[in-house]
């Protein structure tokens, strides 16, 4: 790759100022040579060939380091989790959910209590969390004292957003009341049904967002799971930067994902993610990038189910309660042709 022209200058003029110095010349360091003194001093060319020769360098060394990775240790920075958040994508059946399920374990482990929002019923039967709840009133007005699976798969998907919201305006003001507020990790699967383009400055996920954008202030941080990377909302995105990447073979994921990558990359994080297996993830944490592979998770734990009345009470969805015009109206006219009679026998 050959370097910009702005590039190549800026470094010819280091390379002139290390010179003057090298040679005893400090006062000639603060004058600022042409482009044409600098080329034809030999600058120019001994900084293009350095950047060349920089960049090729670092682009081979990663894709070595990147390819002979077939399999490499599970990684997690629970410090960067706990400042923004986690996004785990890829398609069906790539391991999103295992991966999940690793992670949780990290986080509880350090006594951070888990909520898991969860419509496919597979975190009640596999993972670690020991309680649950089933859900058919998407409200609860408590936050719960320990980790716990929230089963939302009876709720229909506008219910399941209004639960969410209806939570995380409850959870936000438990914790900005509390000063000795415990952590929080809110998990959701199938985020890109909440979290779509345009989530941010939706009304309808208003308390979700401010949740989203302050509530690391509190003691609340989020995991998005989704088949869907592309549909996230670009300024969600912003919060999670601790990423996983799975398989998929859509082009606008494919398309959207190597975008965090140098051009020089590109085509090779392209190939991976239409190549990787089962368990297999692409590792993005800043400019950090590693191959990672988990197995299957598994866990006996046994489960308890919570009934509304252990942590949560749980409403029915009030009914509209506006009083009817039709009567008030019948009230009116009666009253007025009462007021009628009332003056003709005046007269």
């Amino acid at each position: 790759m050959i370097p910009k022209k702005e590039k190549v200058l800026e470094r010819a003029r280091e390379l002139y100022v290390q010179h003057c110095y090298r040679n005893g010349c400090p006062d000639l360091a603060n004058v600022n040579p042409e482009d044409s003194e600098l080329a034809e001093s030999g600058f120019v060319a001994v900084a293009r060939s350095e950047l060349m020769t920089s960049t090729e360098t670092k682009n081979e060394q990663w894709l070595k380091k990147f390819e002979s990775a077939e399999s490499c240790d599970f990684e997690f920075d629970l410090p960067e989790a706990m400042r923004s958040g986690v996004l785990i994508s890829g398609t069906t059946g790539t391991g999103k959910s295992d991966l999940a399920m690793y992670l949780t374990d990290q986080l509880t482990k350090h006594g951070i209590t888990m909520i898991v929002f969860d419509s496919s019923q597979d975190w009640q039967s596999r993972s670690s969390i020991a309680q649950y709840q089933t859900l058919t009133f998407p409200h609860i007005d408590t936050v719960p004292e320990n980790s716990v699976i929230f089963d939302i798969s009876r709720l229909s998907v506008e219910q399941r957003q209004r639960f969410i919201e209806s939570f995380s305006e409850t959870l936000y003001r438990h914790q900005s009341m509390n000063p000795s507020r415990k952590q929080f990790f809110l998990v959701f699967e199938e985020g890109s049904s909440y979290f779509k383009e345009g989530f941010m400055r939706a009304k309808r996920f208003s308390n979700t967002a401010m949740l989203m954008s302050e509530g690391r202030n509190y003691g609340v941080r989020f995991m998005v799971i989704t088949q869907f990377f592309a549909s996230i909302d670009k300024m969600t995105m912003r919060y999670m930067r601790q990423r996983y990447f799975g398989s998929t073979n859509e082009p606008r994921d494919v398309e959207y994902i190597t975008r965090f990558f140098s051009r020089e990359q590109k085509e090779e994080i392209g190939k991976t993610l239409r190549s990787l297996g089962a368990g297999s993830f692409l590792y993005m944490n800043g400019s950090e990038t590693k191959r990672i592979h988990v197995e299957p998770y598994e866990c006996e734990n046994t489960k308890t189910e919570i009934v509304s009345s252990q942590h949560a009470q749980v409403e029915p969805i009030k009914q509209n309660q506006n009083i009817s015009v039709v009567p008030l109206l019948r009230l009116a006219m009666l009253l007025f042709f009462i007021a009628v009679i009332a003056n003709s026998l005046r007269l």
